[in-house]
Protein backbone atom coordinates (compact mmCIF):
# COMPACT_ATOMS: atom_id res chain seq x y z
CA UNK A 1 0.00 0.00 0.00
CA UNK A 2 2.88 2.38 0.75
CA UNK A 3 4.25 1.55 -2.70
CA UNK A 4 1.48 2.20 -4.38
CA UNK A 5 1.26 5.98 -2.45
CA UNK A 6 4.27 6.37 -3.56
CA UNK A 7 4.17 5.70 -7.14
CA UNK A 8 0.98 8.37 -6.99
CA UNK A 9 2.78 10.85 -5.65
CA UNK A 10 5.66 10.78 -7.90
CA UNK A 11 3.19 10.65 -10.74
CA UNK A 12 1.24 13.68 -9.67
CA UNK A 13 4.91 15.58 -9.14
CA UNK A 14 5.42 14.87 -12.74
CA UNK A 15 2.23 16.00 -14.32
CA UNK A 16 2.79 19.14 -12.56
CA UNK A 17 6.42 19.30 -13.58
CA UNK A 18 5.61 19.12 -17.56
CA UNK A 19 2.63 21.84 -17.09
CA UNK A 20 4.81 23.92 -15.49
CA UNK A 21 8.25 24.21 -17.33
CA UNK A 22 6.90 23.78 -20.95
CA UNK A 23 5.62 21.02 -23.48
CA UNK A 24 8.64 19.03 -24.49
CA UNK A 25 7.93 15.34 -23.25
CA UNK A 26 3.87 15.84 -22.76
CA UNK A 27 2.25 13.09 -24.41
CA UNK A 28 0.57 13.93 -27.33
CA UNK A 29 -3.39 12.69 -25.24
CA UNK A 30 -2.91 15.30 -22.56
CA UNK A 31 -3.57 17.67 -25.37
CA UNK A 32 -7.14 16.32 -25.65
CA UNK A 33 -7.64 18.68 -22.36
CA UNK A 34 -7.28 21.66 -24.79
CA UNK A 35 -8.53 20.00 -28.28
CA UNK A 36 -11.12 21.01 -30.34
CA UNK A 37 -13.93 17.82 -29.45
CA UNK A 38 -13.09 17.56 -25.75
CA UNK A 39 -13.53 20.11 -23.38
CA UNK A 40 -10.75 22.96 -23.18
CA UNK A 41 -8.07 22.59 -20.46
CA UNK A 42 -7.80 24.50 -17.45
CA UNK A 43 -9.15 28.44 -17.16
CA UNK A 44 -5.64 30.22 -17.87
CA UNK A 45 -3.12 28.08 -19.34
CA UNK A 46 0.32 29.57 -19.92
CA UNK A 47 0.24 31.28 -23.48
CA UNK A 48 3.47 29.47 -24.44
CA UNK A 49 1.09 25.94 -24.52
CA UNK A 50 -0.21 27.79 -27.63
CA UNK A 51 2.86 28.38 -29.33
CA UNK A 52 4.11 25.12 -28.76
CA UNK A 53 1.18 22.86 -28.98
CA UNK A 54 1.22 20.76 -32.15
CA UNK A 55 -2.20 20.26 -32.75
CA UNK A 56 -5.58 22.62 -32.04
CA UNK A 57 -6.41 24.18 -28.59
CA UNK A 58 -8.67 26.15 -27.32
CA UNK A 59 -9.91 28.06 -23.88
CA UNK A 60 -11.88 30.83 -22.44
CA UNK A 61 -9.45 33.65 -21.90
CA UNK A 62 -10.37 36.63 -19.11
CA UNK A 63 -9.64 39.72 -20.72
CA UNK A 64 -7.16 42.19 -18.16
CA UNK A 65 -6.19 45.61 -18.06
CA UNK A 66 -5.00 46.60 -21.29
CA UNK A 67 -5.31 43.86 -23.33
CA UNK A 68 -6.78 44.47 -27.09
CA UNK A 69 -7.39 41.91 -29.75
CA UNK A 70 -4.21 42.30 -31.73
CA UNK A 71 -1.78 41.33 -29.03
CA UNK A 72 -4.68 38.40 -28.02
CA UNK A 73 -4.07 37.12 -31.22
CA UNK A 74 -0.24 37.32 -31.06
CA UNK A 75 -0.08 35.61 -27.69
CA UNK A 76 -2.06 32.84 -28.96
CA UNK A 77 -0.58 32.08 -32.20
CA UNK A 78 -3.86 33.10 -33.87
CA UNK A 79 -4.97 35.96 -35.98
CA UNK A 80 -7.69 38.56 -35.31
CA UNK A 81 -10.05 37.77 -38.42
CA UNK A 82 -9.78 34.03 -36.50
CA UNK A 83 -11.05 35.37 -33.06
CA UNK A 84 -13.46 38.30 -34.44
CA UNK A 85 -14.91 34.76 -36.28
CA UNK A 86 -15.40 32.24 -33.51
CA UNK A 87 -16.33 35.05 -30.82
CA UNK A 88 -19.00 36.63 -33.58
CA UNK A 89 -17.37 40.00 -32.47
CA UNK A 90 -15.67 42.58 -33.84
CA UNK A 91 -13.80 43.62 -30.74
CA UNK A 92 -13.72 47.29 -31.22
CA UNK A 93 -13.26 47.27 -27.63
CA UNK A 94 -12.48 44.66 -24.84
CA UNK A 95 -14.65 44.78 -21.59
CA UNK A 96 -11.81 44.03 -18.81
CA UNK A 97 -13.63 40.97 -16.66
CA UNK A 98 -14.92 39.52 -19.81
CA UNK A 99 -14.21 36.44 -21.44
CA UNK A 100 -13.11 35.94 -25.14
CA UNK A 101 -12.61 31.90 -27.07
CA UNK A 102 -8.92 31.79 -27.87
CA UNK A 103 -6.64 29.33 -29.70
CA UNK A 104 -4.25 28.42 -31.85
CA UNK A 105 -5.39 28.52 -35.52
CA UNK A 106 -6.32 30.57 -38.37
CA UNK A 107 -9.94 30.14 -39.17
CA UNK A 108 -13.29 29.66 -37.60
CA UNK A 109 -13.78 27.52 -34.25
CA UNK A 110 -17.23 26.21 -34.60
CA UNK A 111 -19.68 25.58 -32.02
CA UNK A 112 -22.09 23.47 -32.28
CA UNK A 113 -25.27 24.90 -30.48
CA UNK A 114 -28.12 22.54 -31.05
CA UNK A 115 -28.95 18.96 -31.85
CA UNK A 116 -29.64 17.68 -35.55
CA UNK A 117 -26.13 19.26 -37.23
CA UNK A 118 -24.52 17.35 -39.86
CA UNK A 119 -21.14 17.18 -41.41
CA UNK A 120 -22.44 17.34 -44.71
CA UNK A 121 -24.77 20.18 -43.44
CA UNK A 122 -21.51 22.11 -41.85
CA UNK A 123 -19.54 21.54 -44.78
CA UNK A 124 -21.90 23.12 -47.25
CA UNK A 125 -22.91 26.24 -45.46
CA UNK A 126 -19.27 27.35 -45.00
CA UNK A 127 -17.75 25.44 -48.40
CA UNK A 128 -15.57 28.42 -49.51
CA UNK A 129 -16.73 29.61 -52.90
CA UNK A 130 -13.95 28.42 -54.79
CA UNK A 131 -13.23 25.05 -54.06
CA UNK A 132 -14.98 21.21 -53.98
CA UNK A 133 -17.49 20.59 -51.28
CA UNK A 134 -15.83 16.91 -51.00
CA UNK A 135 -12.31 18.26 -50.92
CA UNK A 136 -13.34 20.52 -48.13
CA UNK A 137 -15.22 18.27 -46.37
CA UNK A 138 -12.35 15.66 -46.01
CA UNK A 139 -10.04 18.39 -44.57
CA UNK A 140 -12.65 19.05 -42.12
CA UNK A 141 -12.56 15.36 -41.28
CA UNK A 142 -8.44 15.57 -41.25
CA UNK A 143 -8.26 19.05 -38.90
CA UNK A 144 -10.70 17.41 -36.49
CA UNK A 145 -9.81 13.85 -36.27
CA UNK A 146 -13.20 13.02 -37.37
CA UNK A 147 -13.21 9.14 -38.21
CA UNK A 148 -12.34 8.23 -41.95
CA UNK A 149 -16.73 6.76 -42.02
CA UNK A 150 -17.28 10.30 -41.30
CA UNK A 151 -16.80 10.80 -45.18
CA UNK A 152 -18.98 7.81 -46.52
CA UNK A 153 -22.43 8.41 -44.29
CA UNK A 154 -23.78 11.56 -42.95
CA UNK A 155 -21.69 12.34 -39.56
CA UNK A 156 -23.74 13.67 -36.73
CA UNK A 157 -22.52 16.49 -34.52
CA UNK A 158 -23.16 16.78 -30.72
CA UNK A 159 -24.42 19.61 -28.49
CA UNK A 160 -20.72 21.43 -27.69
CA UNK A 161 -18.64 19.80 -30.13
CA UNK A 162 -16.59 22.58 -31.41
CA UNK A 163 -15.50 21.86 -35.35
CA UNK A 164 -11.97 23.73 -36.55
CA UNK A 165 -12.40 25.34 -40.05
CA UNK A 166 -9.79 26.58 -41.44
CA UNK A 167 -9.36 29.12 -43.36
CA UNK A 168 -13.12 30.46 -43.03
CA UNK A 169 -13.62 33.53 -41.38
CA UNK A 170 -17.12 35.31 -40.62
CA UNK A 171 -18.42 38.45 -42.42
CA UNK A 172 -18.97 40.77 -39.40
CA UNK A 173 -19.31 43.89 -41.26
CA UNK A 174 -22.89 43.59 -42.18
CA UNK A 175 -25.90 45.75 -41.06
CA UNK A 176 -28.55 43.72 -38.72
CA UNK A 177 -31.80 45.54 -37.06
CA UNK A 178 -30.70 48.65 -34.66
CA UNK A 179 -32.41 46.81 -31.60
CA UNK A 180 -31.04 44.37 -29.34
CA UNK A 181 -33.36 41.44 -28.08
CA UNK A 182 -34.20 40.21 -31.84
CA UNK A 183 -37.68 38.86 -32.39
CA UNK A 184 -40.34 40.63 -35.15
CA UNK A 185 -40.68 44.16 -36.43
CA UNK A 186 -42.87 45.81 -37.73
CA UNK A 187 -42.47 48.11 -40.36
CA UNK A 188 -45.00 51.39 -40.42
CA UNK A 189 -43.85 53.33 -43.36
CA UNK A 190 -41.72 51.61 -45.93
CA UNK A 191 -39.08 53.09 -48.15
CA UNK A 192 -40.50 54.57 -51.11
CA UNK A 193 -43.28 57.17 -51.95
CA UNK A 194 -46.06 57.84 -49.41
CA UNK A 195 -48.91 60.37 -48.41
CA UNK A 196 -47.10 62.08 -45.14
CA UNK A 197 -49.13 62.29 -42.43
CA UNK A 198 -48.31 65.81 -41.35
CA UNK A 199 -47.12 67.35 -44.52
CA UNK A 200 -50.55 66.24 -46.27
CA UNK A 201 -48.78 65.68 -49.46
CA UNK A 202 -46.94 62.74 -51.39
CA UNK A 203 -43.25 62.75 -51.15
CA UNK A 204 -40.59 59.76 -51.18
CA UNK A 205 -39.47 58.68 -47.62
CA UNK A 206 -35.82 57.94 -47.74
CA UNK A 207 -35.93 55.29 -45.01
CA UNK A 208 -38.63 53.14 -43.26
CA UNK A 209 -40.59 53.33 -39.73
CA UNK A 210 -40.24 51.33 -36.80
CA UNK A 211 -42.68 51.62 -34.32
CA UNK A 212 -41.16 50.73 -30.54
CA UNK A 213 -41.87 52.05 -27.39
CA UNK A 214 -40.47 55.12 -26.25
CA UNK A 215 -37.46 54.88 -24.45
CA UNK A 216 -35.96 51.75 -26.54
CA UNK A 217 -32.63 51.59 -26.88
CA UNK A 218 -31.31 52.19 -30.59
CA UNK A 219 -27.65 50.85 -31.36
CA UNK A 220 -25.66 51.01 -34.19
CA UNK A 221 -27.06 48.86 -37.40
CA UNK A 222 -23.24 48.76 -38.25
CA UNK A 223 -19.79 49.61 -36.65
CA UNK A 224 -18.69 52.95 -37.41
CA UNK A 225 -18.00 56.83 -36.25
CA UNK A 226 -20.38 58.89 -35.59
CA UNK A 227 -20.65 61.93 -38.23
CA UNK A 228 -23.60 63.61 -36.44
CA UNK A 229 -25.08 63.76 -33.24
CA UNK A 230 -28.12 66.23 -32.50
CA UNK A 231 -31.16 68.07 -33.76
CA UNK A 232 -31.95 67.57 -37.71
CA UNK A 233 -35.02 69.76 -38.57
CA UNK A 234 -38.02 67.06 -39.41
CA UNK A 235 -35.83 64.24 -38.02
CA UNK A 236 -36.02 65.31 -34.54
CA UNK A 237 -32.89 64.20 -32.66
CA UNK A 238 -30.91 61.93 -34.82
CA UNK A 239 -27.26 60.27 -34.77
CA UNK A 240 -25.47 59.49 -38.64
CA UNK A 241 -22.93 57.08 -38.24
CA UNK A 242 -20.28 56.52 -40.98
CA UNK A 243 -19.12 53.09 -41.84
CA UNK A 244 -15.72 52.60 -43.41
CA UNK A 245 -16.53 52.19 -46.99
CA UNK A 246 -18.14 55.53 -46.83
CA UNK A 247 -21.92 54.84 -46.62
CA UNK A 248 -24.37 56.47 -43.43
CA UNK A 249 -26.83 54.90 -41.20
CA UNK A 250 -29.33 57.84 -40.07
CA UNK A 251 -31.16 57.35 -36.69
CA UNK A 252 -34.16 60.00 -36.30
CA UNK A 253 -37.11 60.75 -34.05
CA UNK A 254 -34.94 59.87 -30.86
CA UNK A 255 -35.91 61.01 -27.52
CA UNK A 256 -32.31 61.35 -26.50
CA UNK A 257 -28.87 61.13 -28.05
CA UNK A 258 -25.88 59.29 -25.98
CA UNK A 259 -23.36 59.69 -28.42
CA UNK A 260 -20.99 62.85 -29.63
CA UNK A 261 -19.80 63.35 -32.97
CA UNK A 262 -16.48 61.43 -33.46
CA UNK A 263 -17.01 58.62 -31.76
CA UNK A 264 -16.12 55.24 -32.61
CA UNK A 265 -19.41 52.80 -32.09
CA UNK A 266 -19.73 48.72 -32.55
CA UNK A 267 -22.94 47.71 -33.44
CA UNK A 268 -25.22 46.12 -31.28
CA UNK A 269 -22.57 47.26 -28.45
CA UNK A 270 -22.80 50.74 -27.79
CA UNK A 271 -26.26 52.59 -27.58
CA UNK A 272 -26.55 55.39 -29.48
CA UNK A 273 -30.00 56.98 -27.79
CA UNK A 274 -33.68 55.88 -27.09
CA UNK A 275 -36.63 55.87 -29.76
CA UNK A 276 -38.95 58.96 -29.24
CA UNK A 277 -40.94 61.52 -31.28
CA UNK A 278 -38.97 64.24 -31.74
CA UNK A 279 -39.05 66.69 -35.45
CA UNK A 280 -41.72 65.53 -37.88
CA UNK A 281 -43.48 62.69 -36.18
CA UNK A 282 -46.67 61.40 -34.88
CA UNK A 283 -46.12 58.97 -32.15
CA UNK A 284 -42.91 56.74 -31.11
CA UNK A 285 -40.92 55.12 -33.79
CA UNK A 286 -37.14 55.12 -35.09
CA UNK A 287 -36.68 56.50 -38.87
CA UNK A 288 -34.05 54.00 -40.29
CA UNK A 289 -32.05 54.93 -42.95
CA UNK A 290 -29.20 54.06 -45.05
CA UNK A 291 -27.48 56.39 -47.25
CA UNK A 292 -24.69 55.28 -49.95
CA UNK A 293 -20.88 56.43 -50.05
CA UNK A 294 -22.73 58.46 -53.70
CA UNK A 295 -25.37 59.88 -51.58
CA UNK A 296 -28.16 57.81 -52.76
CA UNK A 297 -30.69 56.62 -50.70
CA UNK A 298 -31.50 52.56 -50.17
CA UNK A 299 -34.16 50.25 -48.67
CA UNK A 300 -32.48 49.70 -45.46
CA UNK A 301 -34.61 46.51 -45.01
CA UNK A 302 -32.52 45.11 -48.22
CA UNK A 303 -29.24 45.59 -46.48
CA UNK A 304 -29.28 43.66 -43.33
CA UNK A 305 -27.18 41.17 -43.20
CA UNK A 306 -25.11 42.42 -45.98
CA UNK A 307 -22.80 45.61 -46.98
Amino acid sequence: MRLKKRYLFVGVCLALSVYAFGLGTMAPDDYNRFSVLTPAGPAEPPSEVFQKAPRLIHVRHKVGKGEDIRSLAARYNTDVRSLQSTNNNEFIFLSRGGYIRVYNGRGLLYEVTGGGETLNGLAARFKPKTGDLKSFKESIIRDNNLPPSAMLGNYRLKKGDRIFLASVYLNLDTYRLPFNGGGHIRISSSFGYRYHPILHRRIFHEGCDIPMPLGTPVYPSRSGTVAFAGWKGGYGNTVEVRHKDGSVARYGHLSKVEVRDGETVQKSKNMLGKVGSTGLSTGAHLHFEIITPSGKSVNPMSKIGRR
